[in-house]
């Protein structure tokens, strides 16, 4: 007689704060023949009695499981801009029913204790771990020198330093997401990294942008690698306008790729794909949305992290696809969080989402798997406190 049994084991080390399981080990068991033994081994065995011989054998498979419904994992996967310096009653509900990321912009900071009561309030309105991002790069990007918290200038002798004192600033404020370093190897003219990256040297950019990122990790605030695989040859800037990169694979991988894997091997926990067209690479798709680039991050550096796309509204990856176009090609390729820095668009993104799992177009899975990593590091983060100023 055959018999079947099933072990369900729920993965302690995916199970959130909030009592979601993201992973499911399924341990399956199963005897070629009756045996007189009651006890099932755990591992692959041969049994002798006086009746039988019973050889075990065991396989583990392991899959997405979703953590919430659809909605929810819909919000996850979304980095939402906000419209004003409070929290306004959309962005609550975003929040609420799921969305697990914010990034605030200039527009969105008056002074310290503003800041402070806005990511309080989130926190609240969320319910669980979030992550609140920002811009804040060594070089003429930091959103937070509005406020009195400039970051580090890129050519900084005090880098690390000066990066502690930022990050200890930050934490303070509640900000705990930082879409920085900015790890692209510029060379020649690059109008848009002028003033924001660490040079034409490979190894220079590699060893600041870890000095960056570590003193930043170890105060709890996750670090961004950009703009994955690099556009230091880029000659036009992608706000504005379709960017394409001829660079041959041989200069990608001796120049633009050595600051991410060191990045990804010391542990960074988000990885931002440009937007530029990389011939060498997928000719046809902005990198944001080729699922060549995303499987390269993957498979070839190792990266289980959150792939996060640039920004939503730029000319490089929207010029001839909508929106709904843009949102489920990025999540198709590999992508887990989708920047919409338009809060008008943030709803209509949701729904977007929606409607292609519903339809087939994006599988339950891997919107899932996207969601169980955004949700993994907002809980990896410093927390963002709820409650008065």
């Amino acid at each position: 007689m055959r018999s079947l049994t099933l072990a369900l084991v729920l993965c302690a080390a995916a199970c959130s704060s909030d009592g979601l399981a993201d992973t499911q080990l399924v341990t399956v068991t199963s005897p070629a023949t009756t045996a007189a033994a009651s006890a099932t081994p755990a591992t692959p065995t041969t049994t002798t009695t006086a009746a039988t011989t019973t050889t075990t054998t065991t396989t583990t498979t392991t899959t997405t499981v979703p953590a919430g419904t659809v909605a929810e994992d819909a919000r996850a996967v979304v980095l939402a801009g906000l419209p004003d310096a409070v929290l306004d009653p959309a962005t609550a509900s975003f929040l609420a029913d799921g969305g697990r990321a914010v990034i605030v912009f200039s527009k969105n900071l008056a002074t310290g204790d503003q800041v402070r009561d806005l990511t309080r309030s989130m926190a609240c309105a969320a319910g669980h771990a979030i992550l609140v991002a920002v811009d804040q790069e060594p070089g003429r990007v930091d959103r937070l020198a509005k406020i009195g918290i400039p970051s580090p200038a890129v050519d900084s002798q005090r880098l690390i330093d000066e990066t502690l004192a930022m990050g200890r600033a930050m934490v303070d404020l509640g900000i705990n997401f930082n879409l920085a370093p900015v790890l692209d190897v510029a060379r020649g003219a690059n109008p848009v990294l002028v003033g924001r990256n660490f040079g034409p040297d490979h190894q220079i950019v590699a060893a600041r942008g870890v000095e960056f990122q570590l003193a930043l990790e170890s105060l709890g605030i996750v670090t961004t690698a950009k703009h994955f695989p690099g556009h230091g040859l880029s000659t036009v800037d992608p706000h504005l306008q379709v960017t394409p990169i001829d660079a041959g694979l041989e200069t990608l991988e001796a120049i633009d790729f050595p600051p991410f894997r060191s990045a990804i091997e010391n542990g960074v926990g988000a990885v931002m794909v440009g937007h530029p067209i990389y011939e060498a690479l997928d000719p046809d798709s902005p990198a944001s949305l080729s699922s060549v680039v995303l499987e390269l991050l993957r498979k070839d550096f190792g990266f289980d992290g959150v792939a996060v796309t640039d920004a939503f509204s730029m000319a490089g990856v929207r010029s001839g696809r909508t929106l709904g176009e843009v949102t489920v090609q990025a999540l198709i390729a590999g992508e887990d969080l989708l920047i919409v820095d338009s809060p008008p668009e943030v709803e209509a993104v949701v729904t977007v989402i929606e409607s292609a799992v519903a339809d087939g177009t994006l599988s339950r899975e891997r919107l899932a798997e996207a969601a169980r990593r955004v949700r993994r590091l907002a809980r990896s983060a410093a927390p963002v406190e709820c409650g008065e100023g």
